[in-house]
């Protein structure tokens, strides 16, 4: 059985975290998708690399492995006139373009949407930004920090009044914005091979940080009013927060108060007299006491461990999870067996794992991480052979003249 996207070439002139980390997927899917890099390469690469590992084996740049897996690299220089040609000549085999080059880049090299529809009518163009295709900020730089976490109200709604802001961990808005590219560039193959006709789509950081958002911003629309985070001691229900086992372990909670949630909670944790207390016995009640509730039970979970506590929640049917770091999260049975993580075979350092797609296709086993990503311009001379039909000596002097390069 051949993969779902078997047949599609896809090539990308994007760099960091979003925009390529949709076309890893299509990867995944079977697509050929060519990275072209600037001479030198991604600039993301070797950017979170952390120290090498175990006794001393060469790190292959995990961050760069997960976000460019399975891909073909070449190094090419825009800037020259021959670099824009080839460019413009690799499309012509292309059915998907995905650039995150601002429009003043992109009409620079003649590479913007009109350009490349003159050079193959049918081309599925995908774009993405930080903050969009219209208004008058179309050519600001964004990166997720900035344009997803701050711009959109995301970091807005989770500092309590007269807070400082959090810290955002590496790539989590460019990751959740290569799924909305991604949808996007499928819906444009979907149009094309009905239509026959080329479509643009487009991403930005911006607008999906408003979707992930949403529910804030629905409510904001209409009074005006900002969402913020509350206080422990100022929420909703003790029984949608967060407590510390003995064991420095916390347990967040998700138990909307309504039937018999309090009586399962109060039993699960063992503390029952609650549900004797006259100023507990309502959830009007509980929310107006909330501090002294909150207290009661960080003294309650915080006298046992964790794993005293995780089988009397199951018994009782509360809704809750553990709290996990990020090492905890790889270890997690549960999540290993969504099918998380995928395990990449290295040529030179050999087998290691890394997170797979964000979704499952039942019944279609061609699915998944194809290969390691390429070395700074590994497929150069590969792709100029097959594609353009240059021999040796004509990708020699291209290389001489600074226009590509070979790894």
């Amino acid at each position: 059985m051949s993969a779902p996207l078997d047949g599609i070439r896809v090539i990308e002139f994007a760099n960091f975290a979003a925009a390529p980390s949709a076309t890893a997927i299509m990867a995944d899917l079977g697509a050929e998708v060519i990275k072209v890099e600037a001479i030198g390469g991604d600039p993301i690469r070797g950017l979170m690399k952390q120290a090498q590992v175990g006794d001393g084996q060469h790190n292959p740049d995990h961050p760069f492995q997960f976000i460019n897996r399975g891909k073909k690299g070449i190094e090419l220089n825009l800037d020259t006139s021959q670099g824009a040609d080839i460019a413009r000549q690799l499309i012509a085999h292309c059915d998907v373009v995905v650039m995150n080059l601002l429009k003043e880049r992109r009409e620079r090299f003649g590479l913007d949407t009109d350009d490349l529809f003159q050079i193959k009518p049918d081309l599925v163009i995908g774009l993405l930004s930080g903050y969009g295709e219209v208004g008058e900020e179309t050519n600001r730089p964004g990166y997720d920090v900035t344009a997803f976490f701050s711009r959109s109200g995301v970091y807005g709604g989770g500092i309590a009044p007269d807070g400082a802001p959090p810290h955002a961990r590496p790539g989590s808005g460019d990751h959740t914005t290569s799924l909305a590219l991604f949808g996007a560039l499928m819906t444009g193959l979907r149009s094309r091979d009905v239509t026959g006709e080329g479509q643009v789509v487009e991403a930005s950081l911006l607008r999906t940080a408003t979707w992930t958002i949403s529910l804030d911003l629905v409510t904001s629309l209409v009074d005006g009013r900002p969402a913020y985070d509350r206080p422990r001691e100022n929420g909703l229900s003790a029984m949608l927060e967060a407590f510390q086992a003995s064991d420095g372990r916390w347990l967040q909670f998700a138990m909307p108060d309504t039937g018999d949630a309090w009586e399962r909670f109060c039993k699960a944790l063992d503390r029952e007299d609650l549900l004797e207390r006259d100023d507990f016995s309502t959830g009007r009640l509980r929310y107006q006491n909330m501090s002294q509730l909150v207290a009661t039970l960080d003294e309650s979970v915080g006298s046992m461990p964790a794993d005293h506590w995780t089988p009397r929640l199951d018994e009782h049917r509360c809704i809750w999870a553990p709290i996990n770091d990020s090492a905890a999260a790889v270890k997690d049975p549960q999540v290993r067996a969504t099918g998380a993580f995928e395990t990449i075979h290295h040529p030179v350092v050999g087998d290691f794992e890394t997170v797979a797609a964000p979704f499952r296709m039942h019944d279609t086993p061609n699915v998944g991480v194809k290969g390691p990503a390429p070395e700074k311009g590994e497929h150069t001379a590969e792709v100029l052979r097959e594609l353009l039909d240059l021999n040796d000596e004509e990708i020699n002097a291209l290389e001489s003249d600074g226009v590509v390069h070979r790894g």
